[in-house]
């Protein structure tokens, strides 16, 4: 079999065909508990995060690397301005339960201590009904200490299932721009709902269709072996985004374009494509590659109901007995450091580190990033 036939399938397994034990399954909670973490400092926030309970309040979490006394608590639509007074509280309660202050909107939040430190936060997974790995990239820290701005790059899975209400919630965050990395059966099958105020960019990571077929032979067949080891098929791909990295550069472009922040990138797990494009745009953006690792490790929290029955329909479908080619089938559905180090070995590889991959591979040059950094930083 081609290599580019399995690296499509093995997208394509992401989602197909599982509908209906996903319909048994239930929607994810819309739990965010990625800590954004920051360089302590006298007297400072040192990370917050938000948390969504399933009844629609919140938890507003927060470090400091001092007791800050009294804080106040701001809440807007927009993350750089709008703020309006939510409570006062101490900064040693670590934290503020809260309604929604404003139910159906993206909501962001700046927590101010009374010796005027301050530090905005807001939920990294958007509250969807319609997909399960729609986040903001905002809140990481840089290697010099400045800070992703959030409200303009967003990564997700597939768009197919919004509802009105999550295309609404959508229109008012801002959204202007979807980047589609899926092939053309994907599209096919589930394309992406027209969003009125939003455009739509096919921007294909894999040139070929990758319908699946081959992969499921050889399930069917047990011939697992044609598949190498749990995990080989997604480090390989990652191998290969790097060495055809087109798609990626043509991110980039689009990043360069004001108008056409901001915007989502997807693909239809939302974790291997869509994991190196938000993987290349935070390492342009200074971000530590730890911190790059722990955002792209984080699908695995957000997709874990729509994993266990996709790989527990998948094993009921090809009654599967043998434990290594159950193991293969959980590790297409995962993410795992191997991969994304497979991509980072490739780079220093032919390019001699993730800096030269992103000026030589991608074509982004010194001018081009201070950009990017004025930009989307803060």
């Amino acid at each position: 079999m081609k290599k580019t036939t399995l690296l499509g399938a093995a997208f394509f397994l992401t989602v197909s065909p599982l509908g209906a034990a996903m319909a048994e399954a239930g929607a994810v909670p819309h739990k965010n508990t990625a800590v954004v973490q920051h360089p302590a400092k006298q007297g400072a926030f040192t990370g917050a995060t938000v948390e969504r309970a399933k009844n629609g309040a919140l938890t507003i979490h927060w470090k400091t690397s001092a007791d800050l006394g009294p804080v106040k608590v701001y809440w807007s639509t927009k993350p750089d301005g709008g703020w309006k007074e939510l409570a006062r509280t101490y900064a040693s309660y670590g934290g503020l339960h809260t309604a929604d202050p404003n139910p159906g909107s993206r909501v962001y939040f700046k927590i101010k201590g009374g010796n005027g430190s301050e530090i905005k936060t807001a939920e990294r997974l958007l509250p969807l009904q319609g997909a399960t790995n729609f986040r903001d990239l905002g809140g990481y820290r840089t290697a010099d200490g400045k800070t992703v701005q959030w409200g303009k790059l967003f990564r997700s899975d597939e768009l197919a299932g919004l509802t009105k209400a999550d295309i609404t919630f959508l229109q008012k965050s801002g959204l202007k721009t979807i980047i589609d990395y899926r092939t053309d059966d994907e599209v096919k099958q589930k394309p992406d709902p027209a969003i009125q105020g939003v455009a739509y960019v096919r921007n294909p990571v894999f040139g070929q269709s990758g319908s699946g077929t081959d992969i499921f032979a050889y399930m069917a067949a047990g011939e697992f072996d044609k598949m190498g080891k749990p995990g080989d098929v997604l480090i390989a791909a990652n191998r290969d985004m790097v060495d055809h990295p087109e798609a990626y550069a043509k991110l980039f472009d689009m990043m360069l374009d004001p108008d056409a922040t901001a915007f989502v990138q997807h693909c239809t797990a939302g974790k291997d494509r869509t994991g190196l494009g938000s993987a290349l745009i935070l390492l342009a953006l200074g971000v530590p590659k730890e911190t790059v690792m722990q955002d792209f490790l984080l699908s695995n929290q957000y997709r874990a109901a729509y994993n266990k029955a996709a790989v527990d329909a998948m094993v009921k479908q090809f009654q599967l007995k043998d434990e290594n080619a159950i193991g293969i089938i959980q590790a297409l559905m995962d993410v795992r450091p191997e991969y994304m180090n497979a991509a980072f070995d490739e780079m220093a590889k032919k390019y001699g580190s993730i800096q030269g991959f992103l000026e030589k591979g991608i074509g982004l040059s010194a001018a081009e990033q201070a950009k990017l950094k004025k930009m989307y930083l803060e």
